[in-house]
């Protein structure tokens, strides 16, 4: 590894995250921090591979101070996909070879000072990618996996609305999917996403809180039966899937559930 090479590496993931994230980075951590992090994250964690090609990490840990960490999950809640596919390019630019999609989680930790960033990188192939060493991933295939069989929200045990987009918005203000007619309900409450074949909720900073089987939640891994509860509305979200699919199954990799802050009332 030398120091031009990793020059290279940084100038090049500095352009990868100033063309797409340039506003929202500025907002709490500057892009070149993250560039520089993620350069060297990738260059220390490198190992060889067949026919002298080099593995690049497949699992990536962004580590933010809990400020920084609420302004742009806020902003951009697949932020951890949005900074996967950067990966993706310049690994294919750099012909490293990745075993399989890369998975970036973004952890709040009070341990990190505003405005900096920590990053590790570690390998973990799934089974099915070990045959395929020899193909990078290319840029700009999807990331998602298809969405569960079935996936519905019972609205107060009367409403059926299935859940078929990649992004489902629940709230009191008429531009959501998802329209309740209750006070106590934020304009913007909450947001349904697709990740990786399942279903994650996010509480968009909503003035009284997502609730997940009781549990207040920031973000919660949807399973059939889970009862949510917003306001005074109660969802019950149901699906096909298989009762002895696990998160360890998907690696879907989430952040610590922070308090929210502010409101949207």
């Amino acid at each position: 590894m030398t120091r031009r090479r990793i020059n290279q590496l940084e100038e090049r993931l500095e352009r990868l995250i100033e063309g797409g994230f340039s506003r929202l980075f500025r907002a709490s951590v500057h892009p070149r921090e993250v560039a520089v992090q993620l350069a060297h994250a990738i260059e220390d964690n490198l190992l060889a591979g067949p026919e002298e090609r080099e593995l690049a990490p497949t699992q990536y840990q962004i580590r933010l101070n809990p400020h920084d960490h609420r302004l742009l999950l806020a902003e951009m809640p697949d932020l951890g996909e949005q900074l996967a596919r950067q990966v993706v390019t310049y690994c294919q630019e750099a012909r490293l070879v990745l075993l399989s999609t890369p998975e970036v989680s973004l952890l709040a930790d009070a341990d990190i000072p505003r405005q900096q960033v920590q990053i590790t990188a570690q390998h973990r192939a799934r089974k099915h990618d070990t045959t395929q060493i020899l193909e990078p991933i290319q840029p700009g295939l999807p990331l998602m996996a298809p969405p569960p069989s079935g996936a519905q929200l019972i609205v107060d045990g009367k409403r059926i609305v299935a859940l078929n987009l990649e992004i489902f918005n629940v709230g009191r203000h008429p531009d959501n999917d998802l329209i309740l007619e209750d006070l106590r309900v934020s304009r913007h409450h909450l947001q349904i996403r697709l990740r990786q074949g399942r279903y994650v909720l996010y509480d968009r900073h909503s003035r009284s809180g997502t609730y997940v089987n009781g549990q207040r939640a920031s973000e919660h891994i949807l399973s059939s039966g889970d009862v949510i509860r917003v306001g005074g509305v109660s969802l019950l979200y149901l699906d096909d899937e298989q009762p002895d699919r696990t998160m360890a199954d998907t690696q879907i990799d989430l952040h610590p559930p922070q308090p929210p802050e502010g409101s949207t009332p």
